[in-house]
């Protein structure tokens, strides 16, 4: 019953090929780089903060535990869930470069070698230097 509400809740404002629950689907993002694994009941790709926003207070509404998922390069488990598997679209990848490279200003998408890209024109690269480098997200 539960999972009902929350279709019903989510495709009031997510797009039908966003929320994902299809069991072939949900059984592929159950693992990451680790060992561990846990099928999802859903898969929601957000592409804005506020839709972020909406799915969390649906989440919590309903009493559902969600997770968010980056590239699924994790080697601890920590991207793996039976509930609610959150993960992004590829519209956050904006970056800003602050402080003439001091800083630089990622959204959760950007993947950790492009980020080093943006900043080596700078001398600069971001650490810690993962061997995901080239696939995980930060």
């Amino acid at each position: 019953m539960r999972w009902n509400q929350f279709d019903a809740a989510v495709l009031s404002r997510i797009p039908p090929e966003r929320l994902v629950s299809d069991p072939d689907l949900r059984l592929a993002h159950g693992t990451d780089a680790s060992f561990y694994r846990l099928v999802p009941e859903r898969i929601v790709r957000l592409d804005s903060l506020d839709e972020v926003r909406f799915v969390l207070s649906v989440c919590r509404e309903l009493g559902l535990p969600c997770t968010f998922r980056a590239a699924g390069t994790s080697l601890s488990g920590q991207a793996l869930s039976d509930s609610v598997l959150i993960t992004l679209t590829d519209s956050w990848r904006g970056h800003r470069i602050l402080d003439e490279g001091a800083r630089i200003a990622l959204q959760p998408g950007v993947i950790g070698a492009d980020a080093n890209r943006y900043l080596a024109p700078l001398g600069r690269k971001i650490g810690p230097d993962p061997a995901s480098i080239n696939a995980c997200k930060l």
